[in-house]
């Protein structure tokens, strides 16, 4: 219950900037407008990415000092942060405090504490129960976006804060460390290898009999983090064809098929499998965003195609990267679980910032539908990469990998 609220907290703090890319950038980019506007704004959202990639940190000292102690520090990190963006007065003050946000909130430190703590043959479950939980988080960004209008766009801040630092509180006085870490802590000679330096951690990863897949599931890592494009901008995209509320009905309407998504991984991907759930997202989000495309740009703006469009591309690429995690930490031997979740969320990471970068020049002279469009595409790719390179890992036991 407590990792829910975790997962509300990261759920908010993930995309409630995003619903207000508009505002903030023509607050801190005045003379600027339209496709020249949010390509600058992509530049700037990219410098503060590279907090992600301290996230690789983060999951190896989980490694190191323990599950417990990484959770405590990044939910209160969210809070902080928060506050941070919440008191920035101009763009440069604005991407130092997002770079810290984005550091604390991609760490996904809960993800191996339900992993860790689950039945293998419930692990999927019952990740996708938190999840769905957490979508809570998702459905309250357009009630407190009604509220924009009355303030500014700082106000969407206020619940992260007001739930992170007391949660942090909570974990800190009523948590235990999960099992497995504390099967290596008393098993003397895992207590040695979990002390080695990050070079050997690295080496242990790459020397398991699984190395291919990890290596081919950072690159589909790598794939997801381009393609979160549409959600870090997709707000501006939209807001040139349609109402505040007619956006609002598109973020919730994506909030809502994020937890039908999250069900129907969680109950299916432990009885038919990881991988067949994993062709199906990849096939369906490329299309669902040409989809979206074409609903904005048909006369008027369509917004049945967008809601439809938005809904399956939320579903679909929500889906596929937690199954993607699901797999990385059921290939990983857990001494090394938490250096290799740091691996795989450093190639998103990287994905998300060559993204936005790319997508800027594009942006500039295209449009941002060409860049959702390009970035989609290679989902096809991820398909054949999952059906030729990744074995199915429904069912594995954590403590036999090796």
């Amino acid at each position: 219950m407590v990792l829910i609220f975790v997962e509300i907290l990261d759920t908010y703090t993930t995309n409630y900037l995003n619903v207000v890319v508009s505002d903030i950038s023509s607050e801190f980019f005045p003379y600027l407008f339209g496709d020249a506007a949010i390509s600058f704004f992509q530049i700037f959202v990219a410098i503060a990415t590279l907090g992600m990639y301290f996230v690789f940190l983060n999951q190896y000292l989980a490694d190191k000092v323990g599950r417990k102690f990484l959770l405590v520090f990044t939910v209160f990190g969210m809070g902080i942060a928060s506050l941070f963006i919440a008191l920035s007065t101009n763009i440069i003050i604005y991407t130092v405090f997002l770079f810290l946000l984005y550091f604390f909130f991609n760490s996904d430190i809960w993800v191996i504490y339900i992993n860790e703590e689950s039945p293998a043959d419930k692990r999927a479950l019952f990740t996708n129960l938190v999840l769905v939980g957490g979508v809570g988080g998702a459905l309250l960004i357009p009630f407190f976006h009604d509220f924009v209008s009355l303030f500014n766009w700082r106000i969407m801040t206020y619940f992260a804060i007001i739930l992170g630092i007391p949660l942090s509180l909570l974990i800190f006085f009523t948590f235990k460390e999960t099992s497995k870490f504390l099967e290596i802590k008393v098993n003397e000679s895992l207590v040695k290898e979990r002390r080695k330096l990050f070079k050997e951690n690295f080496k242990t990863i790459f020397k398991s009999s699984r190395r291919k897949e990890f290596l081919i599931i950072l690159i589909i890592s790598l794939i997801i983090g381009l393609n979160n494009l549409f959600i870090l901008v997709g707000e501006d995209f939209l807001s040139d064809s349609f109402t505040t509320e007619d956006v609002d009905t598109i973020v919730w309407v994506m909030g809502i098929a994020s937890i039908i998504g999250y069900l129907i991984t969680g109950i299916t991907a432990d009885k038919i499998g990881r991988k067949p759930l994993c062709y199906i997202y990849s096939i369906i989000f490329p299309i669902s965003i040409l989809i979206i495309i074409l609903g904005v740009n048909l006369a008027g703006g369509t917004l049945m195609m967008v809601i439809i469009g938005a809904g399956l591309a939320n579903l679909s690429f929500w889906g596929l990267r937690i199954l993607i995690s699901i797999m990385a930490l059921e290939i990983i031997p857990t001494q090394t679980r938490g250096t290799g979740a740091g691996l795989k969320t450093l190639a998103t990471s990287a994905g998300i910032t060559v993204g936005l970068i790319v997508s800027s020049i594009i942006t500039f002279s295209q449009g941002l539908a060409v860049s959702f469009l390009t970035f989609s595409l290679l989902f096809f790719g991820v398909f054949f990469l999952i059906l030729i390179f990744l074995k199915e890992t429904k069912g594995v036991n954590l403590s036999n990998i090796d």
